[in-house]
């Protein structure tokens, strides 16, 4: 009953209907109280409550803190396991590039289908404790094509080790998140939270006070009582209601490829777009979905030897991570227009390569390289946007852009 409370109304309406029922029921009680038994000076209740009120105030505040500790240990674990699963992923994102080519875009392509159907269907599914059959269905794809790899030599062997452990441990940390996600406080503890709030107003009512003041005492205990028990409510299921888990980390970092077109920035009012030239595009950037990003000009005759970008430069190169990607093209108008690859084969079929558009925009909060992008010559799609982060450029990267062999200029379109 819990989970569906939190799963259909907002935080905020439950704890205005939570705080302002008890309220309420408790001014009732208490006007009831004074007129069913009416204040007086020998009242054998106030006695009694005196003897009981710093025994019975001391044990509930111990159960209570006890069961508020154990639901914050519980949302920090929860956070913790996603945050480690998603770690693991990226990891083993990263073992993708280090393996065979044939097999590249097959396992990065069953990753996909996996974290989109973690961060889509059982986001969902795990509000109720339940796992989801998409996700289920999506990890044992995953196995079945990683047990397909056959890799080639001693480097390649190491990397597939590593990338099985880590298949393994996906495994074993999503069963530890569906556990938290199923998992609840015992009955009887929460039985007591109950009862120890309801046996805590009546033993808190003084009789003594004005009319005014008693209302005003026990109304504000109620508030207080109530909200201490709405916070081990929320935070006993954390992948239920809007204080939740995000599964952000599982978009964040090299995860972020398979989110491209969500993560892409979406033009805002006051945005400018501004002409680019070659010595304000070279540099290097880094792109929530393809890493890091050097792009530097170069003379165009025999060695073409890469260089700093002066006024009359319009050609640019660019090398980035993943897949050993690189990147050729052009700025015409104000508008980079390039041609994109993979390595180590670099052929043009529309899956290892295509169109990138690069634009300058002005927004609110910084200058952005907004970039597009297309399999071959296909429909573009946004989400290659790049932030300029400059320093040296990495030694790995370094070495790759001073390789004229590895740019492919765009083949004539169909």
């Amino acid at each position: 009953m819990a989970r569906s409370i939190l799963n259909s109304l907002s935080t905020i309406e439950i704890v205005v209907l939570s705080l302002g029922g008890v309220v309420l029921l408790t001014v009732v009680g208490v006007v009831l109280a004074r007129r069913i038994f009416p204040p007086r000076e020998d009242s054998q209740f106030e006695a009694v409550a005196d003897s009981l009120r710093v025994v019975y105030e001391l044990i509930f505040a111990l159960i209570l803190a006890f069961v508020i500790a154990a639901v914050l240990d519980v949302m920090g674990n929860a956070e913790a396991v996603v945050a480690s699963e998603a770690t693991t992923i990226g990891e083993l994102v990263r073992a993708n590039d280090a393996l065979p080519e044939k097999d590249r875009d097959r396992l990065d392509a069953s990753v996909d289908a996996y974290v989109e159907a973690v961060a889509n269907h059982e986001w969902e599914t795990m509000k109720d404790g339940e796992s989801s059959p998409q996700a289920t269905a999506a990890l044992e794809s995953m196995h079945a094509e990683y047990h397909l790899v056959e890799p080639n030599g001693a480097s390649q062997t190491e990397t597939y080790s590593q990338a099985l452990d880590n298949l393994t441990e996906i495994g074993s940390m999503r069963r530890e998140r569906l556990n938290i996600a199923a998992a609840d406080l015992p009955t009887m503890l929460r039985v007591l939270v109950v009862v120890g709030v309801f046996l805590l107003l009546v033993l808190e009512y003084r009789p003594e006070l004005s009319r005014i003041g008693g209302l005003v005492f026990m109304g504000t205990l109620a508030m207080v009582v109530t909200a201490a028990f709405l916070l081990t409510v929320v935070l006993n299921y954390p992948f239920a209601g809007e204080v939740s888990v995000s599964n952000a980390p599982l978009k964040e970092d090299n995860l972020a490829r398979f989110w491209s077109e969500e993560l892409a920035y979406q033009p805002q009012p006051g945005d400018e777009k501004q002409p680019l030239t070659a010595e304000r595009l070279e540099g290097v950037y880094e792109s929530d979905a393809y890493g890091t990003l050097v792009l530097r000009c170069y003379d165009e005759d025999p060695p073409y030897t890469v260089r700093g970008c002066e006024p009359d430069d319009t050609r640019l190169r660019g090398v980035y991570r993943y897949h050993e990607g690189t990147v050729s093209g052009e700025i015409v108008d104000g508008v980079f227009r390039g041609w994109w690859t993979k390595g180590p084969e670099r052929n043009d079929s529309d899956d290892d390569s295509g169109q990138v558009v690069l634009r300058l925009v002005e927004t609110s909060d910084g200058p952005l390289i907004a970039g597009d992008w297309s399999n071959g010559y296909g429909p573009f799609e946004p989400g290659w946007d790049l932030v300029e982060i400059g320093g040296d450029t990495p030694p790995d990267l370094a070495r790759r852009i001073d390789d004229p062999d590895s740019f492919v200029e765009a083949p004539p379109a169909p």
